[in-house]
């Protein structure tokens, strides 16, 4: 009885799926496509955003920059502020500069941000052997990348500041390093966006 029961078993149960196999060029092929397909965006502050004039901090220099390149607009604003001087306070015209994204961009409900360029693969430095979590086989992969289709106006020296566009011009010769994840659905291997086992 016993043999006839452990016969039906092997039979009729499902075999347990084999683990794929994944190897670097494949994976650095799925990596590639994926980082191709996500744009990559600057996002320095929200928009609009107000400054004065003859601001010349950080912010109005890259606002001013932005504004040079076309990819924003600003408009003047004029307001009475009270100034204090040697004791003796009056008033006074402030002259500042509104910025915010064109009327179109704003109608249109585009995201916050500006497109720089987008990611490719420079090399797969380690992959590890598929794992499994529930359901899904996983494999880990670090990975360096850098940026292609760089827009011209990063170029500007008003975005030296900017730690991000900075080394987006260098990233070939020095480029960013990030763990990726792929898993396998059962029928084939492609870029996951989240952690293992987080659907």
């Amino acid at each position: 009885m016993r043999i006839l029961l452990m016969a039906f078993l092997l039979v009729f149960m499902p075999a347990k799926a084999a683990q794929p196999a994944l190897g670097k060029n494949e994976a650095a092929t799925l990596i590639d496509q994926g980082l191709a397909a996500e744009p990559l965006i600057w996002l320095p502050f929200p928009l609009p955003y107000t400054v004065d004039q003859t601001d010349k901090n950080k912010d109005g220099l890259l606002l001013d920059a932005l504004f040079r390149h076309g990819l924003i607009e600003r408009e003047k604003d004029m307001r009475m502020v009270e100034v204090t001087e040697a004791g003796f306070t009056r008033r006074k015209v402030q002259l500042r500069w509104v910025y915010n994204y064109s009327q179109e961009r704003r109608e249109q409900g585009t995201p916050e941000g500006f497109y720089y360029g987008k990611g490719k693969l420079k090399k797969v430095v380690e992959l590890s052997a598929p794992y499994l979590i529930g359901d899904y086989y996983y494999a880990e992969a670090y990975v360096q990348w850098y940026v292609t289709d760089i827009q011209d106006w990063i170029a500007d020296p008003a975005f030296r500041s900017a730690r991000t566009l900075r080394r987006t011009l260098e990233s070939y010769e020095k480029p960013f390093e990030k763990r990726l994840y792929l898993q396998f659905d059962g029928g084939s291997w492609a870029l996951w966006k989240g952690e293992p086992g987080m659907l």
